[in-house]
């Protein structure tokens, strides 16, 4: 099994208990079996076997392409947040009547923003309890599910990692954070490009009112300046506001004031909420990343007990099978180099056969012959500890291919990446009915899909040497 950590781990958990529970269970017995001889609590047996099947069936390769979907996504909107920013402030200092109204440019700057941010704040009023269960983003991930996401698998485990989101409930802190961070990207984006403007242009601010008088204008804006000049940000004089009315021609002095003042109020307003809050989101979302999904509790998982956490265990029987019932073998067709691990494994075979039945090469492990239950549980924990790129399997010609050792052939051929199949007593022609048994052998082994099969030692090490 490759590395995979815990995360990835319970993401390929909740995506198989997703697929499990619409399309019905998935063949494991070879995954299931690993799983029972690794041991281990039955959390840690459930994220194995996640592991195991998330290996066969590719979905480590589809982890990452919809993690780079992800991200890809994200970069795409903080470009898209950074022109905002931009616009934002060419919007606030735009003069079509040769003065920058200064209401309408603080509301240029600091109006979405705080909408944004009041909006992110009514959220948990509106749906307090409903973590990334609730009706927007279900159908948030339709959505993107449908349009942007290729194929069932994709489109699978992103609904999985929302799902594991959810039981996190760190779904609303990921989504307050990107959120935060975006606006963070436009304002900052809008102050530096304020600065530059106001650097390399000459603007003139006034005030337009209809309905208030010039005293309320002043209030407000001592009102909203106060908290920027106790930062150090500058806050026009009462008088220089007053005459701010356009009918007065002011001095440069009193242009800068405003220029610092809006700057200020964009800082203090628009940049600092929003970093207190993506602190906020933060240390919330890594208190929600310490909790783990409690898997015993979730349908479709505590089915799976018995089967991880057998009190007894069922070693196979020896009955002749039809070739519609031979088990397959995950085989890859890349032959390994002769001193690549190696384990030899005898399977079944008779008391007086000579063992190991040829000289192993260096490097090469003797896991001996394995008959009994306990034996095998041994070997398969030997092979979880200990993998190794190639196996062996020495089995007896002259006994029947039955279905039982054709089974543990295919399964333990999942342990591997490259199988070699050593047909013992098969090379002597003197009895009629090796051949018979030799190719039968051959017919059961080819339906499994098993290629690599041999009747001599010196054929085997041969075309590995030449590997």
């Amino acid at each position: 099994m490759k590395d995979v950590d815990v995360s990835s781990a319970y993401w390929l958990a909740e995506a198989l208990r997703l697929k499990e529970s619409q399309w019905g269970p998935i063949e494991d017995t070879a995954e299931v079996r690993r799983v029972v001889a690794a041991g281990g609590d039955f959390t840690q047996r459930v994220l194995r076997r996640a592991c195991y099947l998330g290996e066969r069936l590719g979905w480590l390769l589809v982890q990452q392409q919809v993690l780079r979907w992800l991200r890809g996504c994200v970069l795409v909107l903080g470009v898209i947040f950074i022109l905002l920013g931009l616009g934002m402030a060419a919007g606030a200092l735009s003069r079509p009547h040769g003065s920058v109204n200064i209401l309408l440019a603080w509301v240029a700057l600091l109006g979405a923003p705080s909408l944004s941010l009041l909006l992110w704040l009514v959220s948990f009023w509106w749906q307090p309890h409903q973590e990334g269960r609730g009706f927007v983003v279900g159908h948030i991930t339709m959505w993107l599910s449908q349009r942007f996401v290729r194929g069932p698998d994709q489109a699978l485990l992103l609904r999985a990692l929302l799902s594991l989101w959810g039981q996190q409930a760190s779904l609303r802190w990921r989504f307050g954070l990107l959120n935060h961070i975006l606006w963070l990207l436009a304002l900052l984006a809008a102050a530096v490009m304020l600065v530059l403007l106001l650097t390399a242009k000459r603007y003139s601010f006034a005030w337009e009112t209809t309905l208030l008088t010039p005293s309320h204008f002043v209030a407000w804006v001592q009102l909203v300046g106060w908290l920027p000049q106790q930062l150090g940000f500058a806050m026009p004089e009462m008088a220089v506001i007053a005459q701010s009315d356009g009918s007065t021609l002011l001095p440069m002095s009193a242009q800068v004031q405003w220029s610092q003042w809006l700057l200020g109020c964009l800082v203090v307003y628009g940049m600092l909420p929003r970093l207190m809050a993506l602190l906020v989101c933060i240390f919330m979302l890594w208190r929600a990343q310490r909790r783990r999904p409690e898997l015993g509790a979730l349908p479709g998982i505590t089915e799976l007990k018995p089967r991880l956490q057998p009190q007894t265990e069922y070693v196979g029987v020896d009955a002749i099978a039809g070739e519609d019932q031979v088990p397959q073998a995950q085989v890859v067709q890349e032959r390994p180099a002769l001193l690549a691990p190696t384990a030899v494994i005898g399977i079944e075979l008779s008391s007086d056969q000579v063992w190991p039945p040829f000289m192993l090469p260096d490097g090469w492990r003797d896991e001996g012959v394995v008959d009994s239950r306990e034996q095998r549980h041994q070997l398969l924990t030997a092979l979880v500890q200990h993998p190794v790129t190639h196996l062996v399997l020495c089995v007896d010609a002259e006994q029947t291919p039955d279905r039982g050792v054709v089974a543990w052939l295919a399964e333990l051929a999942t342990y591997a990446d490259y199988c070699s199949i050593y047909l013992l007593n098969a090379k002597d022609n003197q009895h009629g009915e090796k051949p018979d048994r030799r190719e039968s052998w051959y017919g059961r082994l080819k339906k499994a899909g098993f290629h690599a099969v041999y009747t001599q030692s010196e054929s085997l090490l041969f075309e590995l040497s030449s590997s």
